[in-house]
This record gives structure tokens, sequence and C-alpha cells, in this order.
């Protein structure tokens, strides 16, 4: 019973037809339990191992986590093994049946015991990479910013600049001056606009980032060991997803560094009659003063797709097409030894 609100009555006093509220639930077993229910749950020799957790608090898990089913659906047994060259969990009648020639299972309690470690490993990997994503979020977001206030730092300064130059001519080029400053506004807000868009995006992956952190802390409280086992690959794909779409933006060209200067006509006092513009306004979309760094080690991920080929001996053949031959004519061929 995978859902995402388990049912507030005991499942097994509903096989006798009697209504229990339930206050745990056994994720191996998933069922819920009343209190007369789990005592026996505890203490019974076949579920003695099974860890419980609180309804209250198994509702708080990722609905992902949730839906991970512990039972074999062959043989209706615990999983208990992962093989990874199927990426697959599997019961021990599996291993024999359809795992004999795979060289890469584990027992799945075995790989998450404490001596082991990688019960917070494996979760530790994805904080990590959690962590380095919203280090370099925040970084590029401060960045924009400060691009930002130098795009109008910049403005300001061509705007003196002009006013300047302009005090070296004459009034003729009041015009001019206001059509160069408007470009310049023109210009600021344009490209204003496209950081401020990059912002708003890097916000919203920082946001996923903020609901992954609150999911895996989650995991971490309440989640059974196969659970976490199975959700960290989930986990992976969606940090790597958002780290897909960060690493993009910075590819794209949308972490650029936009610089704002004006430059004048070289002949601007010569020919004060002549000169068509007061300058000209230039946008450099030149070089990032930011890289972002990925300390995650990915070499340390479980979940890793099948590689190597197919051996030849594993191909299995099926029936396309019978063709009956009704009558078959024999050539004879003169036999000619070949000279070698």
């Amino acid at each position: 019973m995978a859902t995402a609100e388990i049912a507030s009555f005991c499942n097994i006093c509903l096989t006798r037809n009697q209504h229990k509220l339930a206050e745990e639930y056994c994720p191996q077993c998933e069922e819920a339990l009343c209190g007369d229910c789990r005592h026996h749950h505890k203490i019974s020799k076949s579920t003695r191992s099974h860890q419980t957790i609180s309804l209250e608090k198994y509702n708080k898990l990722p609905s992902f986590i949730k839906q991970i089913k512990h039972n074999c659906e062959e043989h209706d047994c615990f999983l208990e093994c992962y093989c990874k060259c199927h990426d697959s969990l599997c019961y021990k009648r599996c291993l024999i049946s359809s795992h004999k020639e795979c060289k890469e299972t584990i027992f799945i309690e075995d790989f998450l015991t404490p001596s082991t470690g990688y019960h917070s490993v494996a979760l530790d990997n994805i904080e990590k990479a959690l962590k380095d994503l919203e280090i370099n979020i925040c970084s590029a977001i401060k960045d924009r910013n400060r691009n930002l206030t130098e795009l109008r730092e910049q403005r300001q300064k061509i705007s003196e600049q002009i006013q300047e130059k302009r005090h070296e001519i004459n009034t003729r080029l009041d015009n001019l001056e206001d059509a160069l400053l408007e470009k310049a506004s023109a210009m600021e807000n344009e490209y204003c606009l496209k950081i401020d868009e990059v912002i708003a995006k890097l916000e919203d992956e920082k946001k996923k980032v903020d609901e992954i952190k609150e999911e895996v802390d989650s995991v971490k409280m309440f989640a059974s060991n196969l659970q976490i086992f199975i959700g960290t690959k989930t986990f992976q794909e969606n940090v790597s997803t958002n780290e897909i779409n960060v690493q993009e933006l910075c590819d794209n060209g949308k972490l650029n560094n936009y610089t704002m200067e004006c430059t004048f006509n070289d002949k601007l006092e010569e020919l004060r009659n002549e000169v068509k513009v007061f300058g000209d306004i230039k946008v450099d979309n030149c070089y990032k003063h930011i890289s972002f760094s990925w300390k995650g080690d990915k070499s340390a991920q479980l979940y890793k797709s099948m590689l190597g080929a197919k051996s030849i001996e594993n191909i299995n053949v099926t029936l396309v097409r019978k063709i009956n031959i009704m009558s078959m004519a024999f050539l004879d061929v003169p036999y000619q030894k070949l000279e070698t």
C-alpha cells in the first residue's frame, strides 16, 4: 500500500472485519499496523527485523519513496538483492532463474549496513551535489546583480562623458546628445532585461534545489534502507537535471558579462557642422567573471547503465516464419579438382 497518504486503519484488522486505528506502517510488509498488531509484528520471528515508522513520519516522505515496492512481483518475496548489470532489484530465486550469468549482484542489507557507511554516503553525495549546485546558483545570481550595478554605473559614466563632451561643442549638438542618451537607456533596458530573465531562471533552479534538500532531509530521517537505496537514484537524476540546466545557461552564453561603453567621433571638434551622430553605444558580450565548481563524486554513483555488449551465448532466437519446401531438385555438378 504505497500511496500518497496511508489509510488510518490497521490493514491486518481489516482482514478480520475490525476497524482499529493504525499507529505505524511497515514498508516491507506494506501494511499499516495498530498497537496490538505492531506489538506482535515486533516479536514475530519473520517480522522482528522489519523497520516500522509512524504514519505521521511516513507521510512526510516524498511520494516516489513511498511508491517503492519491497516485494518481488514474480515471487511475492522481499527484495534482497540488486543486479548492476540489469539495474534491477531481485529476490534470491531471481538470481538463479534470471541472473545466473550476472557477475555484479549485491545484497542490499550488506551494502547498507552501518559498517559500509553507504546509508550516509549515498545521501551525502546527493547533499554535496546540492550544496555545489546551490553555491553555483548563488554565485551566478550575485555575479548577475554585480553586472546590473556595473551596467548602471557605466551608463552613468557614459552620461557624464556625454555631458563633458557636449560642453566642448555648441548647442547644436543637443538633439544628438538626447538621441545618444536614449540609445544608451534602450540598450541598458534591453540587456538588463536579459540578465533579469537569467536571474529568474537561476532562482527557479535554486527553488528546485531547496525542495530536493527538504526531501533528502526527510528521507534521511524517516525512510527505510531500501527506500534510501532506490530513492538515491531519483535524487541523483533530479540533481543531474538541475546541474545540466544551470550549466546550459553558462554554455549558452547566458552568464556572459555585458559591459556598456560610449565611443565618440574622432572628428567631432573639427566637423561640428557635419557631425550626424553624437557617438555610439555598444554592449560587449564578453568573458564571464565566474566559473562553476562541481565537486560531487560522480564515480560514487551506484546506478550505472549497462555498457557492455551482449554475449552471443545470451542471444535468444525467436521463430518468425516457417517455410515448407514441397520438392527439391538436385543439380549434378561435375567434380573437378582445383590445382593449387
